[in-house]
């Protein structure tokens, strides 16, 4: 499932991709990804309308129209926003079948909805908060409000939660998910099962840095896209963090910090990665 980093490229590519266009036309092939409001009253509020903006919320996206409403474009496990869509994309690589939507705007060009899994969600609503799992999402990691203070507040919510649990509900911290879970906790020396009330200062601290650090890296390398991922950015291009990866899908490997070999854990239904030297229980 892409995350924060992820949806973050993205936003970024459809702001300078998208903004100011005109929506002429709107194809949809599966009906179950629009969630809200009929199929008839979206088509109806999208057509002729401008795109104002986009931003992004946790896992999210939001593009703001001229008039009230908001599209909130969830991308699910395999979702994608692909423009333009052109030649230059093989078929080998997003297989036309799996456009469930299609965005035509006035100059021709188009934005894609993209979707192998069909577990995509796309909203049209004045408030984003009406979107229920957005108006529980907490605080954003890349805002400068997400001080050592606040992140030590958070994590005072939920003392007795294991690490790993923690960092990936999004109603505590959002936006991070399996991926830059394990790459945060390995790069902080701390097991995804230690229980947050075990914490030291020095490890909290660390850990804060850390995930500022790596999905500002993230960001910058435009996303991570790894073997059982099929994550793109808007040019159908592939996030190049995947090749920065030190303990996500590396088992097997030697630990670049100890030489001892990265094993994985089983929690909670997830593959974890760790060193099992350097990350101690």
């Amino acid at each position: 499932m892409p995350e924060l980093p992820e949806v973050e490229t993205i936003k970024i590519g459809l702001q300078k991709k998208i903004k100011d266009k005109q929506i002429k036309d709107i194809i949809v092939n599966i009906c179950k990804i629009i969630k809200k409001p009929s199929l008839e009253e979206f088509i109806t509020k999208i057509k002729d309308k401008k795109i104002k903006g986009i931003d992004r919320r946790g896992k999210y996206i939001i593009i703001y129209l001229d008039s009230e409403d908001k599209l909130v474009v969830h991308l699910g496990m395999t979702g994608l926003l692909i423009y333009p869509y052109d030649n230059k994309i093989t078929e080998k690589e997003i297989n036309p079948k799996h456009n469930h939507l299609i965005f035509t705007f006035t100059d021709n060009t188009q934005l894609v909805f993209n979707d192998v899994r069909r577990f995509g969600k796309i909203f049209l609503v004045s408030n984003i908060d009406d979107v229920e799992s957005i108006a529980k999402l907490g605080v954003e990691p890349l805002e400068s409000y997400f001080t050592e203070e606040i992140f030590i507040q958070v994590l005072n919510k939920k003392k007795n939660c294991k690490i790993k649990s923690f960092l990936m509900k999004q109603e505590f911290i959002t936006g991070l998910g399996n991926i830059y879970a394990n790459e945060v906790l390995y790069r902080s020396n701390i097991h995804p099962l230690r229980i947050i009330s075990s914490l030291n200062k020095k490890e909290v601290r660390n850990l804060h840095q850390q995930i500022k650090l790596v999905l500002v890296e993230a960001v910058k390398l435009r996303g991570s896209t790894v073997a059982d991922e099929a994550y793109r950015d808007t040019d159908g291009e592939k996030g190049k963090f995947a090749e920065k990866l030190q303990v996500y899908a590396q088992k097997g490997e030697p630990c670049l910090k100890c030489g001892r070999s990265i094993e994985v854990v089983r929690i909670e239904g997830r593959s974890s990665f760790i060193c099992p030297k350097c990350q101690k229980l």
